[in-house]
């Protein structure tokens, strides 16, 4: 009776663990995969789970498949949780993104951990009442150099800098806005290349809009390296994508990296916030660096927003 128990358990937890592996690598036509995809990092630990039920059951070929697939699924997340070293003499830039929820994330608690905690703020779903909140709780003093493009409901965003912004570009082609700024950081040679992006959700609402712009987005990242040359690039926002999402990866080439990737800070869950009953278990915020390396990452609750702020200090090559 064990071994017919184990090995039904333990075959089924290895297709609910391959299934999740194999989910990293496919295409994402419609609501069931991404579904699929956000479930597939908590899937996963099936297949430990069924290494020891089917040892238990002393079904062996059962039990080397499933450590070879556990020891596939370790490969796959380890190296989230080791720290690039930063090139010598490079300068901290500290860097925090953060979804305002259609502008009604409190703004004290955004402007006060922004003034304590960094140097360039990325903010997505500003509204024009969202901007003129943050000028009340003081960011403006402290943040005196912006590049804002506020629209109603979530489709603005906005960069707020205390370096001087050289030059700003509203970048078009995406559902929502997209913001580039070049920043002269004290210290630092080159420009430094920042954005502000909110890609469109994939859902509820139909899923061509959120293909459209991860289509787009690879062009835009070319040309802002192109931009920033042997320069750094920091891009910063609201992916509405995981790192276990194969288009969110694909983005990572031509020098783009992922920051909490880059500081060892392994999964870092920043969707659902401030709900009482289900807790983050997402991680569709993202800074990437091109350039130069996240030496931390860290997230925090912001009042009345549904996003976790994303914080990362970015060690940036002086030239």
């Amino acid at each position: 009776m064990r071994r017919v128990v184990s090995i039904i358990a333990g075959l089924s937890l290895l297709v609910l663990a391959g299934g999740a592996l194999a989910a990293r690598y496919a295409p994402l036509p419609g609501h069931l995969s991404i579904y699929a995809i956000i479930a597939s990092p908590f899937l996963m630990l099936a297949a430990p789970v069924a290494l020891v039920v089917l040892g238990w059951g002393r079904h062996w070929v059962a039990s080397a498949l499933a450590g070879i697939l556990t020891v596939a699924l370790v490969v796959v997340q380890l190296p989230a949780y080791f720290s690039e070293t930063p090139r010598p003499g490079s300068l901290p830039v500290r860097v925090m993104t953060i979804n305002m929820l259609f502008g009604q994330a409190d703004p004290r608690s955004v402007a006060d951990l922004a003034k304590d905690q960094a140097d360039i703020l990325l903010v997505q779903e500003l509204t024009p009442e969202a901007v003129r909140g943050l000028s009340t709780a003081g960011l403006d003093g402290d943040f005196p150099n912006r590049a804002l493009d506020a629209r109603p409901q979530a489709a603005g965003v906005g960069v707020y800098s205390r370096y001087p912004i050289t030059d700003s570009t509203r970048v078009g082609g995406f559902q929502l806005a997209l913001v580039s700024a070049r920043v002269q950081v004290e210290g630092v040679a080159r420009e430094v290349t920042v954005a502000s992006i909110h890609f469109a959700a994939p859902w509820p609402q139909p899923i061509d809009g959120w293909h459209r712009d991860f289509a787009a987005f690879p062009r835009t990242l070319a040309d802002l390296a192109a931009q920033s040359g042997d320069g750094s690039a920091l891009i910063g926002g609201d992916f509405n994508a995981t790192v276990d999402m194969r288009p969110f990866r694909e983005l990572l080439t031509g020098g783009y990296r992922d920051a909490s990737e880059q500081a060892g800070a392994g999964r870092q869950f920043t969707y659902p916030s401030n709900n009482r009953r289900i807790p983050p278990f997402m991680g569709i915020d993202h800074i990437l660096t091109r350039n130069a390396t996240a030496a931390s990452t860290s997230t925090v609750d912001i009042p009345d927003s549904d996003h976790r702020a994303v914080l990362a200090t970015v060690m940036v090559p002086r030239g």
